[in-house]
């Protein structure tokens, strides 16, 4: 397993960005009942300075847990590849801290991810994939930064 860890600051109280984010997880339902997200997947740029991205769509579970371990709470989450889609899945917490400022929080991303293909996949996640799979997640906290921040 390969952990995945990052964070954002975001422009609006704790409360108001948990609320946000669990009326954000509800609008990626479908008519039958699960939770569809697209992923942006960014690559490293090419000699011309082009970056090179595209995006799948995973299914993603989130569930709002309150644990006495974690004063901040966490949304325990999940996200897999449906179909032939070869992604790996991930399992983490998102966490919603308070900032010194209280108009200011931060949502961290914490969790791990087993590339696919056994040891070729290692190998791969060892040379690029790591670094995409952290572009991946940037990307997913700018998703929810914006869903948090937007009026």
């Amino acid at each position: 397993m390969t952990r995945l860890r990052d964070k954002t600051t975001v422009e609006r109280p704790t409360e108001q960005t948990r609320e946000r984010l669990e009326r954000f997880f509800v609008s990626l339902r479908g008519r039958d009942g699960i939770a569809r997200l697209r992923l942006r997947v960014p690559t490293d740029g090419t000699k011309h300075g082009y970056g090179i991205s595209f995006d799948r769509e995973v299914r993603v579970e989130a569930r709002q847990t309150n644990d006495a371990e974690y004063p901040c709470g966490f949304i325990e989450i999940a996200w897999m590849p449906e179909g032939t889609l070869v992604l790996p899945r991930f399992d983490g917490k998102l966490s919603v801290c308070a900032n010194s400022n209280p108009d200011v929080c931060y949502i961290e991303l914490d969790g791990s991810y087993a590339p696919p293909f056994g040891a070729a996949g290692q190998i791969f996640d060892a040379a690029i994939g790591h670094r995409i799979a952290q572009a991946t997640a940037r990307e997913f906290l700018k998703d929810l930064k914006a869903a948090a921040e937007t009026p």
